[in-house]
């Protein structure tokens, strides 16, 4: 990438060089700068938070000049969650006063985070500072239906004042653009960085354990994960070589669900996890199952495929677009427990298919989902913005 020659620096001092006799000041060139907010990077564990790392980890960081501001952390308290937004948006302001950006990239999530980013787009709307919206959520149509008509105009203004709208799928992509139809709406879809999970292998070999198959459920509970639904189907299979973790915010609070009795012995209930430290879970695991009602492009599930597991999962959002029923995985209908434990049983008894499809997911994801590719298509995104050929 070729950087804009500006006049002034603020990093390094004006050369000056001689040139057929004369002497030429030599102005140096400075990194394109970037506002950028989203999550708390350790206060929150999730899909969003572990891809805005990498997006800051990337090379983007060496061809932009990057200032992130943390505008909300799952963490907190309720109290502390406003304070952290009311000090983030005033960061914002205080930085659009002092420096100058070449456009502000905001990360939004679902729910309340709407509402939350929503004002630091219509900030910097204020500021005229080119705006990217990258939207991470698959429940926006959920959300925006039960908010009263004037919330829904303020999320709906907010995000057409998007000098880009970024959709992390197709199915988000048609769904932003049906919302905002002046908003030019471009999809990235999701990727990660697979490194971390090569050294996670399968074998068809027995093991000394071989009758115990392990399920790993990642995800905050209570956020339309369909964890409920995941107990249920538990519950009707009866099956005590199954083993079930986990992972995630509010694991412990299945246990006030009257059929979790009967197989909390079979439940291992671990809590949010560092991401550094969730990789021998994936590699502990048999398959992976997320009974999601809502999805833009879930993260957990290209882990899941990038650590070579099969996974049971619904059609809503992106998934279709990642995963082919009976290829790399088991599709069926949201909400559906009979469906449900059929798919978890043709997988538990069957181990071969098991590793047939998970070797079929891992490729998918290297083919698809190169996290190299994912940063150049972000980088092309963000460039157009920055040089107003949106």
């Amino acid at each position: 990438m070729t950087y804009t020659r500006y006049q002034s620096i603020e990093t390094a001092p004006a050369k000056s060089v001689a040139l057929g006799g004369a002497r030429i000041r030599e102005v140096p060139m400075r990194r394109p700068r970037l506002l950028m907010v989203g999550m708390h990077l350790t206060l929150t564990r999730g899909g969003i938070t572990t891809l805005t790392a990498d997006i800051l980890a990337s090379r983007l960081s060496d061809e932009y000049e990057i200032s992130y501001i943390s505008s909300q952390a799952e963490q907190l308290g309720t109290v502390r969650k406003l304070a952290l937004a009311a000090k983030a948006l005033s960061q914002f302001v205080g930085k659009c006063l002092t420096k100058r950006f070449e456009a502000a990239y905001i990360h939004v999530g679902s729910n309340a985070s709407l509402y939350r980013e929503s004002a630091f787009i219509i900030f910097g709307r204020l500021f005229r500072l080119p705006l990217i919206v990258h939207f991470h959520a698959g429940d926006l149509t959920i959300y925006l239906e039960k908010q009263n008509r004037l919330g829904r105009a303020f999320i709906s203004k907010a995000i057409g004042c998007a000098s880009k709208a970024i959709a992390v799928s197709y199915e988000s992509g048609r769904t932003l653009q049906e919302l905002t139809p002046k908003t030019r709406v471009s999809v990235v879809p999701n990727a990660i960085e697979t490194s971390r999970f090569l050294s996670i292998t399968r074998s068809e070999a027995k093991t000394s354990d071989e009758k115990v198959v392990r399920i790993l459920f990642v995800g905050a509970i209570g956020k339309l994960k369909g964890e409920r639904d995941l107990i249920d189907a538990l519950v009707k299979l009866n099956d005590p070589s199954i083993r079930f973790s986990i992972l995630g915010f509010g694991a412990e609070s299945l246990n006030s669900l009257p059929q979790f009795s009967s197989i909390a012995e079979q439940v291992e209930q671990l809590g949010p996890i560092p991401m550094a430290d969730r990789y021998d879970h994936f590699r502990r695991a048999d398959i992976f199952v997320l009974p999601t009602y809502a999805e833009a492009m879930p993260i957990s599930v290209i882990e899941s495929m990038a650590a070579g597991l099969p996974t049971v999962t619904t059609r809503v959002g992106g998934i279709p677009e990642i995963i082919d029923d009976r290829i790399e995985g088991l599709l069926y209908d949201a909400g559906d427990t009979d469906q449900l434990a059929e798919c978890i049983s043709k997988l538990v008894s069957n181990r071969s298919l098991r590793i047939g499809m998970g070797r079929k997911a891992r490729e998918r994801v290297r083919k698809q989902m190169c996290f190299d590719k994912y940063i150049e298509d972000l980088q092309t995104e963000i460039t157009g913005v920055v040089e107003g050929n949106v």
